[in-house]
């Protein structure tokens, strides 16, 4: 960790050629009016489309930023580990390239951080979650279950897991995404489990939340790894291969 550096935001990113340029863009917008300092890293996780070639073109938009490129598609958890473990700010961001959530929520989480919470989730189930665009009725109920899963099995009384937009403190998290080994979607709430498990302090914030009809996750597919995934983590914890 650099404690030059005040903000990380890490994107994985797998086949946005049509997202990543607007969402960098947007990011530039917001951090060059603010006076902390910053650094961007996207991880291309083994893009068949023209994404990393898209991202490199951005990098005169910022002060600080770096491509990393997955040999082969790795998954989410995977990109978002390898950027966070690569990370030199005293917080890391971790937001979706396609920009659900906004950069400019940011504003929201950084007084929480300050406070001494080692990590903030954004929610879009809170009752002043501003969510403008909701998904699809059954990709919905589905996400409702999922939650319902984890709460049950992992004990872990949040609204929202897979909000594609938390921001840690790298200082008192690193040891967390060292020991992660999920590295499929699952990997937000195995976080959230060790987080929880080693008594590290976790806020949940509102935002404003767009759903993006292109999203990649299919849902009754997802929904079964996603429990098989639920059961996986807490046999791990079981098996005291967290440690």
């Amino acid at each position: 960790m650099n404690q030059d550096i005040l903000l990380t935001v890490v994107i994985p990113a797998y086949n946005e050629e049509k997202n990543i340029r607007t969402t960098l863009e947007e990011i530039s917008g917001y951090l060059n009016k603010k006076k902390f300092s910053y650094e961007i890293i996207v991880i291309d996780d083994g893009s068949k489309d023209k994404t990393f070639e898209n991202t490199q073109t951005c990098s005169n938009l910022f002060s600080d930023f770096k491509v990393l490129k997955n040999d082969a598609n790795k998954g989410k958890g995977y990109s978002v580990k390898r950027g966070i473990l690569f990370a030199k700010g005293e917080y890391a961001l971790f937001m979706d390239a396609d920009n659900s959530t906004s950069i400019y929520e940011f504003d929201k989480f950084l007084p929480y951080l300050k406070e001494g919470y080692d990590a903030v989730i954004a929610s879009r189930r809170l009752k002043t979650s501003n969510v403008e665009e909701p998904q699809p009725f059954f990709r919905a109920k589905m996400g409702q279950f999922y939650i319902f899963l984890a709460r049950l099995i992992l004990g872990l009384n949040l609204s929202d897991f897979n909000c594609g937009f938390k921001v840690y403190n790298t200082r008192t998290t690193y040891r967390i995404f060292e020991l992660q080994k999920m590295n499929d979607w699952s990997f937000d709430v195995e976080l959230l489990f060790l987080l929880n498990k080693y008594g590290l302090k976790i806020k949940e914030v509102p935002v404003r939340w767009i759903h993006k009809s292109e999203s990649k996750v299919k849902p009754v597919k997802d929904a079964i790894k996603s429990f098989i995934s639920i059961l996986i983590i807490k046999l791990t914890a079981l098996s005291r291969k967290y440690s």
